[in-house]
């Protein structure tokens, strides 16, 4: 049975800091035999687009790198890029995002701050997979060529997963390209051209021109479509969407890639979930909305199961943040399933899957840090 650990989020006195907080998770038991002086230990974080205002302040990560590096380890700092045409498409866009959102390459991180996949994001091998979906997926080599993870997933609702935690971070956030193409090819778009009122705004971020000028509204060419979501995550009027059929396969496909992750890690893995700025839009979005929960502080375990278990639990059980869309959506008091009101997908059946292919259990002890 693992461990899971709370940080809570209030700060009382200089005791509680950030500077401090990460200081606690450093003396976890879990975290202290990953830190191997001579040996890389790569942080996986969420690179937000350019527009996303609520992403994981760099000062936690700044802080966990430096007393990396006091320890003797080698520190790397990692994600990669998205499928659709955004801030993080390719090397050199990736590269400007994490300067413009403080997660600069330079002294701060010792021109530590790599693409998982490479400058082309191509860079990785095939690994088999294990469950009924997958039969395989590429790897990014970062993750194969170091040591030690540590998986810091800022923690926020997703649209086809209902929850953004360690196990989505672990499954999509370490693929090349043609590994995140592999799982999104189970979902399909549509078009619902009477929802769409001509903004154009999706053009911009369509990689394969499924999407184009015409008159008097855009057109949709499905066959051109290799389902990136990009024109998802940004359409003001819901006009573009993924078909239902496909999103239990999709939320599967990511805990098998999450699966096969895990077991081609050189190392061991710790898993920090931070419930903080919790939105209604992952970092992917190039927008966001206020956090619907108040902050709930860090949670952290060697199990990534677990550890977004616990995670799903403790949003469920928190109060909505009055004025945000938990008020909208008349989700405000405690034990009301937010995520699930908030995006129509229950974590609990994908969560359960991840158990089922022993990538860990919801059982667990729970301890206050």
């Amino acid at each position: 049975m693992a461990n899971v650990y709370w940080i809570k989020g209030r700060s009382r006195s200089v005791r509680q800091s950030a500077v401090s907080k990460i200081s606690a998770l450093l003396e976890l038991p879990e975290f202290t035999r990953l830190l191997v002086p001579e040996e890389s230990l790569a942080l996986k974080i969420n690179l937000s687009e350019l527009g996303y205002a609520h992403y994981l302040p760099p000062v936690f990560v700044t802080t966990l790198f430096e007393n990396l590096r006091s320890r003797g380890t080698r520190p790397v700092v990692t994600d990669s890029g998205s499928l659709f045409k955004g801030s993080r498409f390719r090397g050199y866009d990736w590269t400007n995002t994490a300067l413009v959102t403080g997660y600069s390459p330079g002294e701060t991180f010792d021109n530590q701050v790599l693409l998982a996949g490479g400058y082309t994001n191509e860079e990785g091998r095939f690994f088999s997979s294990d469950g009924k979906h997958l039969g395989g997926v590429e790897l990014g080599s970062l993750l194969t060529d170091t040591g030690n993870l540590a998986v810091l997933s800022h923690v926020t609702a997703h649209p086809l997963l209902g929850l953004a935690g360690a196990l989505f971070n672990l499954g999509m956030g370490l693929l090349t390209a043609t590994g995140k193409s592999r799982i999104h090819s189970v979902l399909e778009m549509e078009y619902d051209e009477e929802k769409c009122d001509n903004c154009r705004i999706c053009l911009p971020y369509c990689p394969t021109a499924a999407i184009i000028e015409a008159d008097p509204k855009i057109s949709f060419r499905p066959d051109m479509c290799t389902s990136c979501l990009g024109c998802f995550l940004v359409c003001p009027t819901a006009a573009m969407r993924v078909k239902p059929d496909g999103i239990h396969e999709f939320q599967e496909c990511v805990v098998e890639a999450a699966h096969t992750a895990v077991h081609h890690l050189r190392g061991g893995a710790i898993f920090i979930n931070f419930l903080t700025s919790v939105t209604p839009q992952t970092d992917d979005h190039p927008f966001s909305d206020t956090p619907f929960i108040p902050d709930l502080g860090i949670l952290a375990s060697e199990d990534p199961v677990a550890v977004d278990w616990a995670t799903y639990q403790m949003i469920t059980q928190s109060r909505g943040v009055p004025g945000s869309i938990a008020e909208t959506l008349n989700v405000m008091e405690k034990g009301q399933d937010k995520l699930q009101a908030l995006t129509g997908q229950d974590p609990a059946h994908w969560i359960r899957y991840a158990e089922t292919l022993e990538l860990g259990s919801t059982e667990c002890e729970f301890f206050v840090a």
